[in-house]
């Protein structure tokens, strides 16, 4: 059974309200008599063996310092950029004195005693919320911001503008003399507002262009190899969605005998650590997500403070304040690399793979790598081809024993970061 404060009282001999006002640590100003009758106080509350109860000194402070991350699916959280969002998120709020609760929204419902509970202050979202929990959180006129994602005008935003990524990335393939540009995005890619804001921004730099629009959404990988790679027409050009599918193309391009960026230049999103170690180097576009984590606790804690000041206000008035929602942008930058290059006056002429460009499960599988510097200076370095001759009496110039892996460290290209825009400040409205 708990310890409670009475008990605490009696065996202390002095009142509940004081013990109540020691053991939250209310004792400044207080005399060198009170301050040993403090000390007792808490010496008799261990012996006790007292643990306070979070809840009611969350109720008595009208605050539980908790935010909420809210989720349906727990890839949204642990996957790619958002690591870095959760990341700076928490370090965020834990300088505003607050912590995060994983608040999973599933069949248990164990949401519903987090946030009908009052466990939380606040949440947070990657992703638009269930009917019922959305329901519940507008009940309780609980503050919610959304990270990443702008499905829901109701609610304050941190996103990213990719349709300005977008754009960028398309004129940029455009500059370099590519006309056959394709949009590329997974079948597992989830549902996000960031689809369709890319898919905006490759159809605007097209059409501003005159040429028509390549797109695969939604795409098995099987099917966009036959059409990004193998097929008639396949493009000099890809933007993908995110830098999954510029791994994949870009493994797939050199199971076949193809380059990157001499056969067909790749443009990725999201600028994981790992695409600069590629081989070429991944252009991208890249953006802060720390910026997301760190504003999204910045506008969550506003609306907060605005809901606490808001008390006092009619119903209809605090109902009408928190419905302001706020958006917060954090721009987005083209860092270009060794994957794009200018169109070759070659690629017109689309050749399918012969037998003499292997897959990767055949010995001797290499490719050649044609860097593209930003100036436009284009580079070319050769991988070793591999020996397939059994035997001496020919040429061995560039040659390696069969089967031997492609030496990719004679091939990385030298690389360049440029930014299409440097800034990443807030576009507020």
């Amino acid at each position: 059974m708990s310890v409670t404060i009475y008990q605490i009282a009696e065996r202390a001999g002095v009142s509940s309200s004081t013990v109540a006002r020691i053991l939250r640590g209310d004792a400044n100003g207080a005399s060198r008599r009170s301050i040993e009758t403090a000390e007792r106080i808490q010496k008799i509350a261990q012996e006790m063996g007292y643990r306070a109860n979070a809840r009611a000194r969350a109720f008595s402070r009208g605050r539980t310092y908790g935010i909420g991350l809210l989720y349906t699916d727990d890839r949204w959280i642990f996957e790619g950029v958002n690591t870095h969002v959760v990341n700076s998120l928490v370090r965020a709020l834990q300088g505003e004195g607050y912590h995060l609760v994983f608040t999973p929204i599933d069949s248990r419902g164990a949401w519903e005693d987090i946030v009908l509970g009052g466990q939380i202050d606040g949440g947070v979202v990657f992703q638009p919320m269930p009917t019922a929990v959305a329901d519940a959180v507008r009940e309780r006129n609980l503050p919610i911001v959304m990270l990443g994602d702008n499905s829901d005008p109701d609610l304050s935003q941190v996103v990213v503008d990719d349709f300005a990524g977008a754009y960028a990335a398309t004129k940029h393939f455009l500059g370099l003399g590519h006309r056959r540009i394709s949009c590329f995005i997974h079948e597992s890619v989830k549902p996000h507002s960031s689809i369709q804001e890319r898919l905006r921004g490759y159809r605007t730099a097209m059409e501003e262009a005159e040429l028509p629009v390549r797109e695969h959404v939604q795409t098995p990988e099987g099917e966009a190899v036959d059409a990004l790679v193998l097929g008639d027409e396949r493009p000099t050009a890809v933007l993908c969605y995110s830098d999954l599918e510029a791994t994949l193309l870009a493994h797939s391009l050199w199971q076949y005998g193809l380059s990157v960026p001499g056969d067909v230049s790749l443009i990725g999103f999201n600028d994981l650590f790992s695409t600069r170690y590629m081989t070429p180097p991944l252009t991208v576009v890249g953006f802060d997500a720390a910026k997301i984590g760190e504003w999204g606790a910045k506008l969550v804690l506003q609306e907060i403070e605005s809901k606490s000041e808001s008390k006092s206000d009619s119903p209809a008035e605090a109902t009408a304040s928190d419905k302001a929602a706020s958006v917060m942008t954090v721009k987005p930058k083209l860092v270009v690399r060794g994957s794009t290059s200018a169109a070759r006056a070659a690629s017109s002429a689309v050749a399918a793979p012969t037998a003499e460009r292997p897959a990767a499960s055949a010995k001797g599988a290499t490719t050649r790598v044609d860097a593209q510097h930003p100036t436009s200076q284009r580079s070319e370095q050769a991988d070793k081809r591999a020996d397939r001759r059994r035997g001496g009496g020919a040429d061995q110039a560039d040659a390696t024993t069969a089967g031997q892996a492609p030496q990719t460290g004679a091939v990385t290209p030298h690389s360049h970061d440029a930014n299409s825009d440097a800034n990443s400040d807030a576009i507020q409205s």
